[in-house]
């Protein structure tokens, strides 16, 4: 990618190139979850089918496959509206990652333009985000008490304190994802508010006014 233009504020390129870090592996996971969930019944019948692996994420390859069972049991019911939140998410990460990229690299493209599109579409991709998140957190919770259930059997958990550390993993795992989705979110709605901030609409007012006298 070609240097932005010397004008262009720093703060403004960092903010550009933080859009662009976060819009790709965000909306490359949402789209690779939502055509997932687009063969959902296929998966799941599969793994029901096939024998458990000789290699195991937790130790016993049984307990993988309950597990597994159990996250396409609680995907199952919100398949429909999920994989529509992340079709939304992925597509809003793409005009992201478009937008921020031409504000680097206009290539003659009004920058004012692409400020815009970086507003609507960083705040969308925070919502969306939100939305996700909430989502991910009702599966967690219909996942738990077969995941606790299965998790029992381990060694780790086979002490006089199995009890007290399995509800704390319980604990842990959503609180987990929670945290990843209020920081990306925020990243996002922070982003948002920044591109609409009367700094950048002067920094983009003066360098597409600079353009334009190159082109004169």
């Amino acid at each position: 990618m070609e240097a932005p233009p010397a004008s262009l504020p720093r703060g403004l390129r960092v903010a550009a190139i933080v859009s662009l870090l976060f819009s790709a592996p965000t909306g490359f996971l949402a789209l690779s979850e939502s055509l997932g969930l687009g063969q959902l019944e296929e998966h799941r019948e599969a793994t029901k089918n096939t024998p458990p692996p000789s290699f195991s994420l937790v130790g016993d390859p049984a307990i993988d496959a309950r597990i597994t069972q159990a996250q396409y049991n609680a995907l199952a019911p919100h398949r429909e509206s999920r994989a529509l939140v992340l079709g939304m998410l992925s597509v809003v990460c793409a005009f992201v990652f478009v937008s921020a990229g031409r504000l680097l690299r206009p290539d003659g493209l009004p920058l004012e333009r692409m400020r815009r599109m970086l507003v609507v579409s960083t705040i969308a991709a925070a919502v969306l985000r939100t939305i996700d998140g909430a989502q991910w957190a009702v599966v967690a919770r219909r996942m738990a008490p077969t995941l606790a259930e299965a998790m029992k059997g381990l060694p780790a958990f086979q002490g006089p304190n199995s009890a007290e550390e399995l509800g704390v993993v319980m604990w842990l795992m959503p609180a987990i994802s929670m945290a990843f989705t209020a920081a990306v979110a925020g990243v996002f709605a922070l982003l948002g508010q920044y591109f609409q901030s009367d700094t950048v609409r002067h920094a983009i007012s003066a360098q597409d006014g600079a353009l334009t006298e190159e082109e004169d």
